[in-house]
């Protein structure tokens, strides 16, 4: 099982409210019992980059939605009920659900300590747009810009580094790029951390066009969530998965999708590419670190 370093919160300052707001009976537990992780927290310079990254992610996803924007590719015929023809409605020529995908490929981690240094490939690779086969750095080399074998597991903070080391340069990086730690909270206070998370994923994916870091338990016996990728309830202190794409937008439900990549198959769970619920990938999240690299 990949190791790491679980996470204590550090409360982010009260920022932009999300933009779509989630019925109140569809709300999913926050977390049930504290975080089991122990993750040094946050410096007050990681804190306020991670409090302008989230800032402007939020204020960006208001944007859109102002502009009608998520709405547009929804715009298909909706039958007023199950006997009625479509022959006779207008079609537009657009009927997708509002979504944002990256071209990356999963990899399997070569050790079972190795998740952490699997998703630093998995970005890397897709960071310097080298092909679905090829690899830019050696998974042995991005553990060790992660410190990954000299402490047995990848923690937030130094999965940040290793990802700031393994892009740095890279034609996909967005110029002024910060790889940040964020703790992922309710900030407006609707009971809800899904919302905050979707706005953080369509940012990174659609705007700035990168992927996600994401630490959970993969599927714990005491969990109503896990990932699809692991189908079995396995004692696990953590792993790493790449977030890659979203479907759909937050309701509250669990119509809005997150894509990820995993590297697991031979450590319990599988290797290749997935999708959850974003409300349930909201709930591992909060189960265990309650943190992101984005």
């Amino acid at each position: 099982m990949c190791s790491r370093r679980l996470a204590s919160a550090v409360l982010l300052a009260a920022v932009l409210t999300s933009l779509i707001a989630m019925p109140a009976a569809a709300r999913e537990p926050i977390s049930r019992s504290a975080p089991t992780s122990a993750e040094r927290p946050l410096t007050d310079a990681e804190r306020a980059a991670s409090d302008r990254k989230v800032a402007a992610a939020l204020a960006q996803m208001e944007r859109i939605s102002a502009s009608g924007a998520d709405l547009r590719s929804l715009a298909c015929v909706t039958p007023q009920s199950s006997t009625t023809s479509l022959v006779s409605q207008p079609v537009t020529a657009s009927c997708s659900p509002p979504q944002g995908f990256l071209s990356v490929a999963a990899r399997d981690q070569i050790f079972h300590h190795y998740c952490g240094p699997a998703v630093g490939q998995v970005i890397a690779n897709y960071s310097w747009a080298v092909s679905s086969s090829a690899n830019k750095y050696t998974q042995g080399r991005i553990a060790g810009w992660m410190g990954t074998d000299v402490y047995g597991q990848t923690d937030a903070p130094r999965l940040e580094d290793g990802l700031e080391s393994s892009t740095i340069g890279a034609p996909r990086r967005p110029s002024g790029w910060d790889w940040v730690v964020t703790d992922v909270r309710d900030l407006d206070r609707d009971g809800a951390t899904g919302d905050e998370l979707q706005a953080f994923i369509r940012s990174n994916i659609s705007v700035s066009r990168m992927p996600l870091a994401v630490p959970v338990k993969p599927h714990d016996r005491y969990s109503q969530y896990n990932l699809p990728s692991w189908t079995k309830p396995v004692a696990s202190v953590g792993h790493w998965i790449g977030v890659y794409g979203w479907l759909g937008l937050w309701n509250g439900g669990d119509t809005a999708r997150t894509y990820y990549t995993d590297s697991s198959k031979d450590e319990g769970g599988a290797t290749g590419k997935f999708w959850l619920p974003t409300r349930h990938l909201a709930g591992l999240v909060a189960e265990h670190t309650r943190r992101i690299v984005w």
